[in-house]
């Protein structure tokens, strides 16, 4: 049997059709296998008491994320660092140098930033420092009156 160029080259682009056609389904199989996985893990947490939270908040959390998984509307992609500037761009003005030390650290050689507590101990504490001079304050303290001479 002989097969001319043109039903070889045929059955080529049909082979790669079907190939492209596949991979969409496969992909979202990946990711639905993926947030199945996910949430299975998270419920392990929450039935063996390795989170912050109490059981039934965490089965209520991880089923809540599981649906959002499911429509695609859970994004953890974003950056830490961006998401903190964005917080410190509701913070007034004047406080804003201060809000992004504690992120990311000093900025200048005045400031210094200290750290204490946990997440799991319901929250990370930053404190930051900002000495400053200014001009000196004098305060004139009046004299006690002056005895008066005998009469």
């Amino acid at each position: 049997m002989k097969l001319n160029l043109a039903s070889l080259a045929g059955l080529i682009v049909v082979g790669v059709a079907a190939g492209y056609a596949a991979a969409p389904a496969h992909a979202a199989d990946a990711a639905a296998s993926a947030a199945k996985s996910t949430y299975l893990k998270e419920r392990a947490d929450c039935e063996a008491g390795r989170t912050a939270q109490d059981r039934a908040t965490c089965l209520k959390e991880a089923g809540a994320a599981e649906d959002e998984r499911k429509r695609n509307r859970l994004d953890n992609t974003g950056s830490l660092r961006q998401n903190a500037i964005e917080r410190c761009n509701a913070v007034a003005p004047k406080d804003k140098a201060d809000c992004l030390a504690r992120i990311e650290g000093p900025s200048q050689p005045n400031q210094t930033t200290k750290t204490s507590g946990s997440v799991a101990g319901g929250g990370v504490i930053r404190e930051t420092t900002t000495t400053t001079t200014g001009q000196p304050t004098i305060v004139i303290i009046p004299g006690a009156p002056a005895a008066s001479a005998p009469r």
